[in-house]
C-alpha cells in the first residue's frame, strides 16, 4: 500500500511540477516579482526555476529516478521558497493575489508538507529505530 501511496504522490507531484515550470515559460513576468532584486535578473531565475521544475517533475514521474528526483524537490522547494518569503516580507501582489499574514504562514505550512512528502517518497525519512540514511 505504501509503495502504491509513493508512486501515486510522486507522479501527482512530477506532473504538477511539469505543468508549474510550463507556466514559468508561457507567463514569466507572473513570477519576476518573487525574485529577490539581489540576485539579479529575475527573468534569468524564472526561467532557471522554470527548467529544474519541469526536470524534477519528469523525474517523479520516472520510476527509476524518483529518489533522487525526491530528494531533488526537497532541496528545489527549500531554495524556491527564497521567492515565498520575499513576498511574504515585501508585500508583493502577484497576479491579483495579495496574501494575508495567515495565508503566508499557511503557504509555509504546505510548503513544509510537500518537503516531507518528497523525503518520505525518496525514502529519506528516518525509519523509526534507525538511523536516517543519506
Amino acid at each position: 500500500m505504501s509503495t502504491r501511496l509513493k508512486a501515486l504522490l510522486a507522479i501527482l507531484l512530477g506532473l504538477a511540477l511539469v505543468a508549474s515550470g510550463v507556466l514559468h515559460f508561457m507567463d514569466p513576468g507572473y513570477f519576476e516579482p518573487l525574485v529577490p532584486e539581489q540576485l539579479g535578473s529575475a527573468a534569468a531565475w524564472v526561467f532557471v526555476s522554470g527548467v529544474a521544475e519541469i526536470a524534477v517533475g519528469l523525474g517523479l514521474v520516472t520510476t527509476r529516478s524518483r529518489r533522487d528526483a525526491a530528494t531533488a524537490l526537497a532541496v528545489l522547494l527549500v531554495v524556491l521558497y527564497v521567492g515565498n518569503l520575499n513576498m511574504w516580507l515585501n508585500d508583493i501582489t502577484i497576479g491579483e493575489t495579495n496574501l494575508s499574514t495567515t495565508g503566508h504562514v499557511i503557504r509555509a505550512l504546505v510548503q513544509v508538507l510537500l518537503i516531507a512528502a518528497a523525503l518520505w517518497i525518496g525514502g529519506r525519512l528516518p525509519k523509526q529505530g534507525r538511523p536516517a540514511e543519506l
